[in-house]
């Protein structure tokens, strides 16, 4: 008689796989966003190679939040794909995934725009003003960035200047743990003796 707690756990779909994929990595991608934070450590710069730097450290910020900002809209993107077979496949998870996808409709007419930054860069002349303003780092009626005054992507970083950044991966990790506690998606290795066992060496190449 076989023991029941030894049957092989119910298949993942692969719809649910590859979105979780997307959503962890879209999380990665927020929490590396949220770190990036940058202050100038001193007096205010008087000497020109201090305020060269000081200008080569802000855009290097700038460009870094770029960077996880695009990288986080892309998975959120690609989710939403995923998340409209999910709802078909499974039906259970309709509601949950129809939420994702009203939730983050805002990013879809944004992807042209931060892709292309041309024309923002024409109308700006490529200054870190417009972007840090865009994205809710300093008021709107601020004349530019304070020297001294830190970059760093806080719970209210508007991505794509449109959802504030703790708002979406509230919604990105609420869908991931709906995910995992119905498919346990991130089970650990079996224990033995209370560890984790290792996994099994390979087999030596005859």
């Amino acid at each position: 008689m076989s023991d029941a707690s030894s049957s092989p756990s119910r298949p993942v779909p692969l719809a649910v796989t590859l979105l979780a994929d997307h959503l962890d990595a879209a999380l990665a991608a927020g929490e590396d966003l949220a770190k990036v934070n940058f202050a100038w450590a001193g007096p205010p710069p008087r000497m020109p190679a201090d305020i060269e730097a000081l200008r080569d450290a802000q855009r290097d910020t700038v460009e870094r939040l770029k960077t996880f900002e695009l990288a986080l809209i892309a998975r959120i993107l690609k989710g939403r794909e995923w998340a409209a077979k999910v709802a078909v496949e499974v039906e259970r998870f309709g509601r949950f995934a129809h939420l994702y996808v009203a939730g983050t409709a805002a990013l879809v007419d944004a992807v042209a725009e931060c892709g292309d930054n041309t024309a923002s860069d024409f109308d700006t002349g490529d200054d870190l003003t417009a972007y840090v303003r865009s994205r809710g780092l300093i008021a709107e009626d601020a004349p530019g960035l304070v020297d001294t005054a830190p970059i760093a992507a806080g719970e209210g970083f508007l991505v794509a200047r449109r959802v504030p950044l703790a708002v979406l991966l509230d919604l990105v990790a609420s869908f991931l743990d709906a995910l995992d506690a119905e498919f346990d998606l991130f089970a650990q290795p079996p224990k033995e003796n209370g560890r984790v066992s290792d996994p099994p060496a390979p087999t030596p190449l005859q």
